[in-house]
């Protein structure tokens, strides 16, 4: 469980299944493993306090997520490599390589695209107060 406090704040579960609240102001929730994704290595994160008016932050690393071919910064650069969608079977199936499912809010990594399955991919979070995440909420570090 990590809580962060009422200043900036920068989160990284680390491996395993994790609790994170961030508190107020700006917060980075960090997930980054310094190698290519795996379920075991990421687990999945809890994120109970996401917001968006606070201008929190999920970041990805594109060392762990590997299949991500957009430009570092803010969003998606390629915009299909996310998707919002409203069960997690069409996570499944869902062409983009990041998707969130706005109904339970679990965030997925979905490295082969529309094939069956996430491969080698899978949930790595879920945010309890299921905001409408945009793409503009993910920031993609190189």
């Amino acid at each position: 469980s990590l809580e962060g406090g009422i200043g900036r704040d920068r989160l990284n579960g680390g491996p395993g299944n994790d609790q994170i609240t961030g508190g107020g102001s700006i917060d980075r929730f960090i997930f980054n493993t310094n190698q290519e994704f795996q379920t075991e290595d990421v687990g999945i994160d809890t994120i109970t306090d996401f917001s968006q008016t606070q201008r929190d932050i999920i970041l990805l690393d594109l060392t762990t997520f590997t299949a991500i071919n957009s430009e570092p910064g803010t969003g998606f650069s390629i915009t299909s490599e996310f998707a919002t969608v409203t069960d997690d079977e069409s996570a499944e199936n869902s062409n983009a390589v990041i998707v969130y499912n706005s109904e339970n809010g679990n965030l997925f990594y979905n490295p082969n695209g529309s094939e069956a399955g996430f491969s080698d991919g899978g949930q790595f979070a879920t945010l309890t107060n299921t905001p409408e995440l945009e793409a503009e909420d993910l920031f993609l570090r190189g």
